[in-house]
């Protein structure tokens, strides 16, 4: 029967699995850190091991087979988290805890093994940055004091995986949850951020006069830096667009971020619009977006930009322009990771056309739009919002 780690108690095997990285793909920022236990250590093996109840998994190693599960009692690793301390063993072979299991009685040979906890941000003990070698050896206290350094630049990753992950979700509540009732109208839209979190958003509410307020937005960079951003700039249009006219929300919204835009010398593109559901009439204000278009049965026609990205120019103000969304018509806004896929622009709408995407429900237009950039190697944050006015009955 598999050995299970019966240690502690279910808190550690939620702990690892609330770090959400059992069975991720290698990471760079993992791979250095054993590179560099090799280096400083003298040691042809090292890896970053994570024990859960019943398998030892491999984060990062060099010098072993790869990532890989091992059975807990084929393992060294999950003693070490049994007694969550160092564990130096100076010749396994000579240990009758490891001397038959198969890396110590058969290939690699392992001799020498020195293992120091790996923890959790709530403390729990979850795997072990581990050295070894083929060769007998001891670990004075210079070098164990060393190991426990390099043990806390794997857990301050972890911990940042998990941050990001918590940022991540919370990103997605940010996101609207629902779809406006807008009879004769068919919206959808999807913000998928190229790392956990990104800097694009897009947010919508219905008005107290029945208009559709519309907000797409792209924050340049990436990451968390771009993502705060984001959400201070979507609370402050949300905010402005309760009180003000289509053009005063974008204008009270900017010069709300100025300072913050300023200090971290960032800007925002932003497409900002207004629909009257009634007559299908768009008021709309394009900040540097350039990405608005509408889509009909003669082709398309790329909407008015008003004028530079928000936090280029201090006190500066957009044009508001004016068009009509006619029934059969899709409104498509993207952000600019679209136009990583295709030299020009030109292409990418002629692409889009080819594949009929316009003529699509809103619904599946977006499924298919990020399903391409998906399959073709997103490296960018990709946005799109798709808003159709449906054809008039016949007759």
């Amino acid at each position: 029967m598999p050995t299970r780690l019966t240690s502690g108690t279910d808190a550690r095997a939620e702990a690892l699995h609330a770090l959400n990285i059992l069975d991720t793909p290698r990471e760079e920022r993992f791979d250095r850190i054993v590179r560099t236990a090799r280096n400083i250590f003298n040691v042809p093996m090292a890896a970053v091991n994570l024990v859960d109840t019943d398998r030892q998994w491999t984060k990062a190693e060099i010098g072993l087979p790869g990532p890989e599960d091992t059975p807990l009692e084929e393992a060294i690793c999950p003693q070490t988290v049994r007694q969550g301390t160092l564990l130096v063993v100076p010749d396994a072979s000579e240990d009758e805890r490891f001397r038959n299991i198969p890396s110590v009685a058969g290939d690699p040979h392992i001799r020498f093994y020195a293992g120091q906890p790996l923890r959790a941000p709530g403390g729990e003990p979850v795997g072990s940055l581990c050295i070894l070698d083929t060769e007998p050896r001891e670990l004075d206290d210079r070098e164990a004091k060393v190991l426990a350094d390099m043990a806390e630049w794997v857990e301050r990753e972890l911990s940042l995986q998990q941050e990001m992950d918590h940022a991540a979700e919370v990103q997605r509540v940010l996101l609207p949850r629902t779809v406006p009732a807008l009879p004769g109208y068919e919206l959808a839209a999807r913000c998928v951020p190229s790392a956990a979190i990104g800097g694009d958003f897009y947010t919508w509410h219905t008005l107290p006069d029945g208009r559709l307020q519309l907000h797409v937005a792209d924050v340049m960079g990436h990451g968390i830096p771009a993502a705060l951003i984001a959400a201070s700039v979507r609370a402050m249009l949300s905010g402005a667009a309760q009180f003000n006219s289509q053009a005063d929300t974008v204008h009270k919204a900017a010069a709300g971020a100025e300072q913050l835009l300023s200090d971290t010398g960032s800007f925002v593109t932003l497409f900002s619009a207004r629909l009257d559901p009634a007559t299908g009439t768009l008021e709309y204000v394009d900040a540097g977006h350039g990405l608005a278009f509408i889509f009909g049965g003669d082709g398309y026609c790329r909407l008015s930009q008003s004028g530079p990205p928000v936090g280029i120019l201090p006190d500066q103000r957009w044009d508001l322009h004016r068009t009509v969304l006619e029934p059969g018509e899709t409104l498509v806004i993207v952000s600019d990771g679209f136009l990583d896929f295709f030299p020009t622009l030109e292409e990418t709408l002629q692409q889009a056309l080819a594949a009929g995407l316009p003529a699509l429900p809103p619904a599946e237009l977006v499924a298919r739009a990020i399903s391409f950039t998906n399959a073709s190697g997103q490296q960018d944050d990709v946005t799109v919002v798709a808003l159709r006015r449906c054809a008039a009955p016949a007759g």
